[in-house]
Protein backbone atom coordinates (compact mmCIF):
# COMPACT_ATOMS: atom_id res chain seq x y z
CA UNK A 1 0.00 0.00 0.00
CA UNK A 2 2.66 2.52 0.92
CA UNK A 3 4.17 1.31 -2.49
CA UNK A 4 1.34 2.33 -4.28
CA UNK A 5 0.73 5.82 -2.84
CA UNK A 6 4.75 6.72 -3.49
CA UNK A 7 4.40 5.49 -7.23
CA UNK A 8 0.89 8.03 -6.91
CA UNK A 9 2.88 10.96 -5.53
CA UNK A 10 5.82 10.06 -7.72
CA UNK A 11 3.40 9.92 -11.05
CA UNK A 12 1.42 13.53 -10.15
CA UNK A 13 4.75 15.01 -9.39
CA UNK A 14 5.27 14.79 -12.76
CA UNK A 15 2.20 15.42 -13.91
CA UNK A 16 1.82 18.99 -11.78
CA UNK A 17 5.62 20.13 -12.93
CA UNK A 18 3.75 19.88 -16.63
CA UNK A 19 0.51 21.23 -15.98
CA UNK A 20 0.09 24.90 -14.88
CA UNK A 21 0.44 23.91 -10.63
CA UNK A 22 -1.70 21.04 -8.94
CA UNK A 23 -4.79 22.95 -7.35
CA UNK A 24 -7.59 21.74 -4.64
CA UNK A 25 -10.29 19.95 -5.56
CA UNK A 26 -12.74 21.87 -7.10
CA UNK A 27 -16.61 22.25 -5.83
CA UNK A 28 -17.74 21.26 -9.20
CA UNK A 29 -17.80 18.03 -11.42
CA UNK A 30 -15.47 19.48 -13.32
CA UNK A 31 -12.00 18.37 -12.02
CA UNK A 32 -8.83 18.21 -13.73
CA UNK A 33 -5.99 15.57 -13.97
CA UNK A 34 -3.79 17.77 -11.48
CA UNK A 35 -6.65 16.88 -8.80
CA UNK A 36 -5.52 13.61 -8.92
CA UNK A 37 -3.15 13.82 -6.67
CA UNK A 38 -5.81 14.41 -3.83
CA UNK A 39 -7.74 11.30 -4.60
CA UNK A 40 -8.92 9.01 -1.85
CA UNK A 41 -6.26 6.19 -2.29
CA UNK A 42 -8.16 3.28 -2.95
CA UNK A 43 -7.26 -0.12 -1.37
CA UNK A 44 -6.84 -2.37 -4.84
CA UNK A 45 -4.32 -3.61 -6.18
CA UNK A 46 -3.94 -3.83 -9.82
CA UNK A 47 -4.48 -6.97 -11.62
CA UNK A 48 -1.79 -9.10 -13.80
CA UNK A 49 -4.85 -11.49 -14.41
CA UNK A 50 -4.62 -12.73 -18.23
CA UNK A 51 -8.05 -11.29 -19.01
CA UNK A 52 -7.38 -7.86 -17.23
CA UNK A 53 -4.06 -6.52 -18.25
CA UNK A 54 -4.67 -5.93 -21.98
CA UNK A 55 -7.66 -4.01 -21.06
CA UNK A 56 -5.77 -1.90 -18.72
CA UNK A 57 -2.64 -1.75 -21.30
CA UNK A 58 -5.03 -0.29 -23.78
CA UNK A 59 -6.32 2.19 -21.29
CA UNK A 60 -2.78 3.00 -20.35
CA UNK A 61 -1.85 3.47 -24.77
CA UNK A 62 -5.00 5.87 -25.16
CA UNK A 63 -4.58 8.11 -21.89
CA UNK A 64 -0.82 8.45 -22.65
CA UNK A 65 -1.55 9.65 -26.10
CA UNK A 66 -3.92 12.84 -24.85
CA UNK A 67 -2.26 16.29 -24.63
CA UNK A 68 -2.55 18.04 -21.26
CA UNK A 69 -5.16 19.69 -21.99
CA UNK A 70 -7.19 16.53 -22.93
CA UNK A 71 -6.10 15.27 -19.91
CA UNK A 72 -7.41 17.73 -17.62
CA UNK A 73 -10.82 17.62 -19.30
CA UNK A 74 -10.97 13.54 -19.50
CA UNK A 75 -9.75 11.96 -16.19
CA UNK A 76 -10.88 12.41 -12.76
CA UNK A 77 -10.70 10.88 -9.22
CA UNK A 78 -12.77 7.41 -8.99
CA UNK A 79 -16.05 8.06 -7.99
CA UNK A 80 -16.46 12.16 -8.39
CA UNK A 81 -19.42 13.09 -8.83
CA UNK A 82 -18.93 13.48 -12.44
CA UNK A 83 -19.26 9.38 -12.53
CA UNK A 84 -22.77 9.30 -12.32
CA UNK A 85 -23.42 12.55 -14.71
CA UNK A 86 -23.25 10.67 -17.90
CA UNK A 87 -26.46 11.01 -20.09
CA UNK A 88 -27.89 9.86 -23.40
CA UNK A 89 -29.31 13.51 -24.31
CA UNK A 90 -27.42 14.79 -26.98
CA UNK A 91 -24.74 17.99 -26.03
CA UNK A 92 -26.07 18.02 -22.54
CA UNK A 93 -22.63 16.52 -20.86
CA UNK A 94 -20.16 18.95 -19.32
CA UNK A 95 -17.38 17.22 -18.74
CA UNK A 96 -15.65 14.26 -20.74
CA UNK A 97 -14.22 14.67 -24.05
CA UNK A 98 -15.60 14.16 -26.85
CA UNK A 99 -14.36 11.98 -29.61
CA UNK A 100 -14.30 14.46 -32.73
CA UNK A 101 -12.01 16.42 -30.32
CA UNK A 102 -9.42 13.69 -30.64
CA UNK A 103 -7.23 13.21 -33.47
CA UNK A 104 -7.58 9.97 -35.47
CA UNK A 105 -5.12 7.94 -34.18
CA UNK A 106 -6.42 9.07 -30.25
CA UNK A 107 -10.07 7.94 -31.53
CA UNK A 108 -8.44 4.50 -32.51
CA UNK A 109 -7.17 4.05 -29.10
CA UNK A 110 -10.10 4.84 -27.08
CA UNK A 111 -12.15 2.19 -29.53
CA UNK A 112 -9.64 -0.34 -28.68
CA UNK A 113 -9.89 -0.34 -25.13
CA UNK A 114 -13.81 -0.44 -25.72
CA UNK A 115 -13.12 -3.35 -27.95
CA UNK A 116 -11.37 -4.95 -25.13
CA UNK A 117 -14.01 -4.19 -22.39
CA UNK A 118 -17.19 -5.19 -24.87
CA UNK A 119 -17.37 -8.84 -26.45
CA UNK A 120 -17.82 -8.73 -30.03
CA UNK A 121 -21.37 -8.38 -30.48
CA UNK A 122 -21.66 -5.84 -27.98
CA UNK A 123 -19.05 -3.91 -29.69
CA UNK A 124 -21.02 -4.20 -32.73
CA UNK A 125 -23.99 -2.45 -31.11
CA UNK A 126 -21.85 0.61 -29.51
CA UNK A 127 -19.79 1.20 -33.16
CA UNK A 128 -23.32 0.99 -34.73
CA UNK A 129 -25.29 3.23 -32.57
CA UNK A 130 -22.33 5.39 -32.31
CA UNK A 131 -21.67 5.89 -35.99
CA UNK A 132 -24.41 4.61 -38.58
CA UNK A 133 -27.01 5.60 -36.19
CA UNK A 134 -25.94 8.45 -35.30
CA UNK A 135 -24.72 9.24 -38.83
CA UNK A 136 -27.92 8.87 -40.03
CA UNK A 137 -30.39 9.94 -37.19
CA UNK A 138 -28.38 13.55 -37.10
CA UNK A 139 -30.10 14.44 -33.69
CA UNK A 140 -26.17 14.86 -32.44
CA UNK A 141 -23.22 15.28 -34.61
CA UNK A 142 -21.13 12.52 -35.55
CA UNK A 143 -17.98 12.00 -32.77
CA UNK A 144 -20.18 13.80 -30.07
CA UNK A 145 -19.92 10.60 -27.92
CA UNK A 146 -17.77 11.36 -24.76
CA UNK A 147 -15.07 9.72 -23.10
CA UNK A 148 -14.54 9.86 -19.29
CA UNK A 149 -11.45 7.74 -17.44
CA UNK A 150 -11.89 7.62 -13.48
CA UNK A 151 -8.79 6.69 -11.53
CA UNK A 152 -5.36 5.86 -13.15
CA UNK A 153 -4.71 2.44 -14.57
CA UNK A 154 -1.35 3.38 -14.93
CA UNK A 155 -1.29 2.73 -10.81
CA UNK A 156 -4.67 1.99 -9.85
CA UNK A 157 -6.25 -1.48 -8.97
CA UNK A 158 -9.78 0.05 -9.34
CA UNK A 159 -10.57 2.73 -12.42
CA UNK A 160 -13.51 3.57 -14.73
CA UNK A 161 -14.20 4.17 -17.77
CA UNK A 162 -17.40 5.62 -19.68
CA UNK A 163 -18.50 6.19 -23.21
CA UNK A 164 -21.64 8.27 -23.29
CA UNK A 165 -23.85 10.45 -25.83
CA UNK A 166 -26.67 9.46 -28.11
CA UNK A 167 -28.66 6.73 -27.65
CA UNK A 168 -25.24 5.05 -26.07
CA UNK A 169 -23.98 5.31 -22.56
CA UNK A 170 -21.25 2.22 -21.29
CA UNK A 171 -20.32 2.68 -17.68
CA UNK A 172 -17.13 0.61 -17.04
CA UNK A 173 -15.12 -0.33 -14.03
CA UNK A 174 -12.48 -2.40 -13.44
CA UNK A 175 -12.35 -3.41 -10.16
CA UNK A 176 -8.72 -5.66 -9.71
CA UNK A 177 -10.01 -9.66 -11.65
CA UNK A 178 -13.12 -8.12 -12.37
CA UNK A 179 -15.09 -5.96 -14.56
CA UNK A 180 -18.66 -4.28 -14.58
CA UNK A 181 -20.85 -2.55 -16.91
CA UNK A 182 -23.25 -0.79 -15.63
CA UNK A 183 -25.22 1.11 -15.97
CA UNK A 184 -25.47 0.04 -19.61
CA UNK A 185 -28.00 2.13 -22.00
CA UNK A 186 -28.41 1.42 -25.52
CA UNK A 187 -30.76 3.16 -27.35
CA UNK A 188 -31.96 3.54 -31.30
CA UNK A 189 -33.23 5.84 -33.70
CA UNK A 190 -34.03 4.90 -36.56
CA UNK A 191 -33.83 0.78 -35.63
CA UNK A 192 -31.23 0.06 -38.47
CA UNK A 193 -29.10 1.42 -41.22
CA UNK A 194 -29.03 -1.20 -43.89
CA UNK A 195 -30.61 -4.13 -42.39
CA UNK A 196 -28.22 -3.65 -39.51
CA UNK A 197 -30.10 -3.29 -36.11
CA UNK A 198 -28.34 -2.73 -33.15
CA UNK A 199 -31.18 -3.83 -30.57
CA UNK A 200 -32.78 -6.61 -33.14
CA UNK A 201 -31.74 -9.43 -30.77
CA UNK A 202 -33.13 -7.10 -27.46
CA UNK A 203 -36.22 -6.93 -29.30
CA UNK A 204 -36.80 -10.44 -30.79
CA UNK A 205 -36.26 -12.45 -27.43
CA UNK A 206 -38.78 -9.85 -25.58
CA UNK A 207 -41.18 -10.74 -28.50
CA UNK A 208 -40.50 -14.34 -27.83
CA UNK A 209 -40.83 -14.09 -23.92
CA UNK A 210 -44.39 -12.34 -24.11
CA UNK A 211 -45.31 -15.26 -26.64
CA UNK A 212 -44.59 -18.21 -24.11
CA UNK A 213 -46.00 -16.69 -21.15
CA UNK A 214 -49.05 -19.03 -19.96
CA UNK A 215 -51.95 -17.56 -19.49
CA UNK A 216 -51.83 -17.27 -15.79
CA UNK A 217 -48.45 -15.81 -16.26
CA UNK A 218 -49.70 -13.48 -18.51
CA UNK A 219 -52.51 -12.42 -15.91
CA UNK A 220 -49.37 -11.09 -13.71
CA UNK A 221 -46.90 -10.18 -15.96
CA UNK A 222 -49.08 -7.55 -17.86
CA UNK A 223 -49.31 -3.65 -17.19
CA UNK A 224 -50.69 -0.81 -18.55
CA UNK A 225 -49.43 2.07 -20.14
CA UNK A 226 -45.83 1.25 -20.05
CA UNK A 227 -45.29 1.73 -23.82
CA UNK A 228 -43.88 5.02 -25.22
CA UNK A 229 -42.98 6.98 -22.23
CA UNK A 230 -39.13 5.67 -21.53
CA UNK A 231 -36.79 3.38 -19.44
CA UNK A 232 -37.98 4.32 -16.14
CA UNK A 233 -34.61 3.68 -14.15
CA UNK A 234 -32.67 5.42 -17.03
CA UNK A 235 -30.69 9.00 -17.00
CA UNK A 236 -32.33 10.97 -19.90
CA UNK A 237 -33.23 14.73 -19.08
CA UNK A 238 -30.56 16.64 -17.20
CA UNK A 239 -26.93 16.13 -16.75
CA UNK A 240 -27.22 13.24 -13.72
CA UNK A 241 -27.89 9.50 -13.56
CA UNK A 242 -31.52 9.92 -12.15
CA UNK A 243 -31.25 6.07 -11.77
CA UNK A 244 -28.99 5.79 -9.44
CA UNK A 245 -31.32 7.05 -6.55
CA UNK A 246 -34.37 5.67 -7.81
CA UNK A 247 -36.44 3.94 -5.16
CA UNK A 248 -36.77 0.42 -7.22
CA UNK A 249 -38.12 -1.49 -4.34
CA UNK A 250 -41.50 -0.64 -5.73
CA UNK A 251 -40.58 -2.87 -8.08
CA UNK A 252 -40.50 -5.74 -5.68
CA UNK A 253 -43.69 -7.80 -6.37
CA UNK A 254 -45.03 -5.93 -9.08
CA UNK A 255 -45.21 -8.61 -12.18
CA UNK A 256 -45.07 -12.50 -12.64
CA UNK A 257 -42.39 -13.81 -9.88
CA UNK A 258 -39.57 -15.72 -11.70
CA UNK A 259 -39.49 -18.45 -9.35
CA UNK A 260 -42.58 -19.96 -10.34
CA UNK A 261 -42.28 -19.42 -14.19
CA UNK A 262 -43.13 -22.17 -16.78
CA UNK A 263 -40.36 -23.98 -18.18
CA UNK A 264 -40.74 -22.43 -21.24
CA UNK A 265 -41.30 -18.55 -19.79
CA UNK A 266 -38.13 -19.03 -17.61
CA UNK A 267 -35.69 -20.12 -20.89
CA UNK A 268 -37.02 -17.03 -22.26
CA UNK A 269 -36.07 -14.81 -19.16
CA UNK A 270 -32.46 -16.26 -19.28
CA UNK A 271 -32.55 -15.86 -22.82
CA UNK A 272 -33.09 -12.13 -22.25
CA UNK A 273 -30.39 -11.45 -19.55
CA UNK A 274 -28.06 -13.24 -21.12
CA UNK A 275 -28.39 -10.86 -24.50
CA UNK A 276 -27.75 -7.73 -22.45
CA UNK A 277 -24.84 -9.24 -19.86
CA UNK A 278 -23.36 -10.43 -22.66
CA UNK A 279 -22.31 -6.90 -24.13
CA UNK A 280 -19.44 -7.27 -21.74
CA UNK A 281 -16.57 -9.32 -22.38
CA UNK A 282 -15.81 -12.69 -21.12
CA UNK A 283 -14.55 -14.04 -18.19
CA UNK A 284 -16.78 -11.02 -17.10
CA UNK A 285 -19.93 -11.28 -18.02
CA UNK A 286 -19.88 -14.84 -16.61
CA UNK A 287 -19.22 -13.65 -12.97
CA UNK A 288 -21.89 -10.99 -13.10
CA UNK A 289 -24.41 -13.62 -15.05
CA UNK A 290 -23.31 -15.91 -11.56
CA UNK A 291 -24.68 -13.73 -9.37
CA UNK A 292 -27.24 -12.59 -10.84
CA UNK A 293 -28.43 -16.76 -11.61
CA UNK A 294 -28.28 -17.34 -7.23
CA UNK A 295 -31.13 -14.93 -6.81
CA UNK A 296 -33.01 -15.25 -10.11
CA UNK A 297 -35.79 -16.89 -8.53
CA UNK A 298 -37.18 -14.05 -6.35
CA UNK A 299 -37.10 -11.79 -9.31
CA UNK A 300 -40.56 -10.32 -11.41
CA UNK A 301 -40.60 -9.66 -14.95
CA UNK A 302 -43.43 -7.67 -16.62
CA UNK A 303 -44.81 -6.56 -19.95
CA UNK A 304 -46.89 -4.19 -22.08
CA UNK A 305 -47.80 -4.53 -25.66
CA UNK A 306 -49.37 -2.57 -28.05
CA UNK A 307 -49.43 -3.17 -31.61
CA UNK A 308 -45.90 -4.22 -32.58
CA UNK A 309 -44.59 -1.99 -29.34
CA UNK A 310 -43.35 -3.63 -26.22
CA UNK A 311 -42.04 -2.96 -22.94
CA UNK A 312 -40.56 -5.53 -20.75
CA UNK A 313 -38.81 -5.30 -17.41
CA UNK A 314 -36.88 -7.82 -15.13
CA UNK A 315 -36.25 -6.99 -12.02
CA UNK A 316 -34.66 -8.99 -9.59
CA UNK A 317 -34.26 -7.39 -5.83
CA UNK A 318 -30.45 -6.29 -4.79
CA UNK A 319 -28.90 -7.56 -7.69
CA UNK A 320 -30.32 -6.57 -11.57
CA UNK A 321 -33.14 -4.53 -13.32
CA UNK A 322 -33.36 -5.11 -17.27
CA UNK A 323 -35.61 -2.22 -19.45
CA UNK A 324 -36.53 -2.08 -22.89
CA UNK A 325 -39.16 0.30 -24.37
CA UNK A 326 -40.27 1.11 -28.08
CA UNK A 327 -40.51 5.09 -27.32
CA UNK A 328 -42.35 4.72 -31.19
CA UNK A 329 -42.61 2.35 -33.67
CA UNK A 330 -38.97 3.28 -34.94
CA UNK A 331 -37.15 4.34 -31.52
CA UNK A 332 -35.85 2.28 -28.70
CA UNK A 333 -34.23 2.59 -25.24
CA UNK A 334 -32.81 -0.10 -23.12
CA UNK A 335 -30.97 -0.75 -19.54
CA UNK A 336 -29.13 -2.54 -17.76
CA UNK A 337 -28.32 -2.06 -14.04
CA UNK A 338 -27.21 -4.05 -11.44
CA UNK A 339 -28.25 -3.40 -7.90
CA UNK A 340 -27.23 -3.27 -4.58
CA UNK A 341 -24.22 -2.89 -2.55
CA UNK A 342 -21.52 -5.46 -3.79
CA UNK A 343 -19.05 -5.87 -5.65
CA UNK A 344 -21.16 -6.56 -8.85
CA UNK A 345 -23.03 -3.50 -8.84
CA UNK A 346 -23.42 -0.05 -10.88
CA UNK A 347 -20.58 1.83 -11.10
CA UNK A 348 -18.64 -1.10 -8.71
CA UNK A 349 -17.62 -1.39 -5.53
CA UNK A 350 -15.43 1.18 -4.94
CA UNK A 351 -17.68 3.73 -6.82
CA UNK A 352 -21.13 3.25 -5.42
CA UNK A 353 -20.29 2.63 -1.83
CA UNK A 354 -22.61 4.53 0.24
CA UNK A 355 -25.44 5.03 -2.03
CA UNK A 356 -28.40 2.23 -0.64
CA UNK A 357 -29.60 1.80 3.14
CA UNK A 358 -27.30 -0.81 4.50
CA UNK A 359 -29.90 -2.60 6.37
CA UNK A 360 -33.51 -3.60 5.89
CA UNK A 361 -34.41 -1.21 9.24
CA UNK A 362 -32.93 1.34 7.27
CA UNK A 363 -34.84 0.86 4.17
CA UNK A 364 -38.08 1.21 5.61
CA UNK A 365 -36.87 4.44 7.09
CA UNK A 366 -35.46 5.95 4.67
CA UNK A 367 -37.41 4.47 1.18
CA UNK A 368 -39.94 7.03 0.13
CA UNK A 369 -42.80 4.89 -0.62
CA UNK A 370 -42.41 3.28 3.02
CA UNK A 371 -42.25 7.43 4.60
CA UNK A 372 -46.21 7.59 2.75
CA UNK A 373 -47.15 4.40 4.41
CA UNK A 374 -45.91 5.21 7.72
CA UNK A 375 -47.38 8.83 7.75
CA UNK A 376 -50.62 7.30 6.60
CA UNK A 377 -50.71 4.64 9.99
CA UNK A 378 -49.74 7.34 12.02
Amino acid sequence: MWFRNSMRLVFFSIVCATVAGCSQAQSDSNRVASDLAACEPIDAVVSDDPAVAPITAAAVSWVSSLDEGMVKQAQYCLGDAEMHSWTNVPGTRSGGIELREMSAEQQRLAWELVAKLLSESGLVKARLIANEITQVARAAPLGSHTVALFGDPRIDGAWGFQVDGHHLALNFLVQEADIVLAPAFLGAQPLSVDGRAPLVDEARLGRDLIEAFTDDERSFAKQDALIGRDVIVGSGRGQLDRGRTYDVSKFDGVGARIGTLSRQSLNGVHDVIDEYINNLAEPFAGRVRATVDDALSDGFVVYDNRDEDIYYRIFIPNRMLIEYNDVSSNHVHTILRLLGEHPFSDYGEYAQRGSYPRTIAEHYLTAPHHQVALNTAN
